[in-house]
């Protein structure tokens, strides 16, 4: 059975439903109705709001790891849950020039030449421990992301 469709209708006549982006971000642990917050209190979130849109997150804190041929130096690394981090990676192994390194948890997949370094950046939002590794010579390390410690969390201006 075969089925043929006709259409009657040009691109210009067919227009696409609009909706309304509406980002909504909470000031604190209590959200407070519009109408009742003080002028204040919408300048203070409406700063914020903005702030986080045009300050896009850099990496403050950089990791090195070097493939070595006994092993990654370091082994195990520890890092905060929602901070940025930029990762170098330099193979310093003399019997395998040419390798991969890997770090699926994060989509990290990078070739390492001896003496190169490759960068990288992630920002881990969930707690565990994840796995690094060379498939080549069969090394690992783990990557611990640790909770965020809510004394110091960031706080805008």
């Amino acid at each position: 059975m075969k089925v043929h469709a006709q259409t009657t209708a040009s691109a210009a006549d067919i227009t696409a439903p609009t909706t309304e982006t509406k980002v909504i971000t909470p000031t604190s642990a209590v959200i407070v109705k519009p109408s009742e917050m003080s002028d204040k209190q919408k300048n203070e979130e409406l700063i914020s709001a903005i702030r986080k849109a045009v300050q896009p997150v850099e990496p403050t804190k950089e990791i090195v790891i070097l493939n070595t041929e006994s092993g990654f130096i370091p082994e195990k690394l520890r890092v905060k849950k929602g901070e940025a981090y930029k990762v170098h990676i330099v193979n310093l192994n003399m019997r395998e020039k040419n390798v991969s390194f890997l770090m699926d948890s994060f989509t990290q997949s990078h070739n390492t030449v001896f003496g190169v370094k490759k960068t990288f950046n992630i920002e881990p939002q969930v707690e565990g421990i994840y796995s690094y590794q060379c498939p080549e010579t069969g090394i690992q390390g783990q990557l611990i992301v640790l909770k965020e410690d809510p004394k110091k969390k960031k706080t805008s201006i």
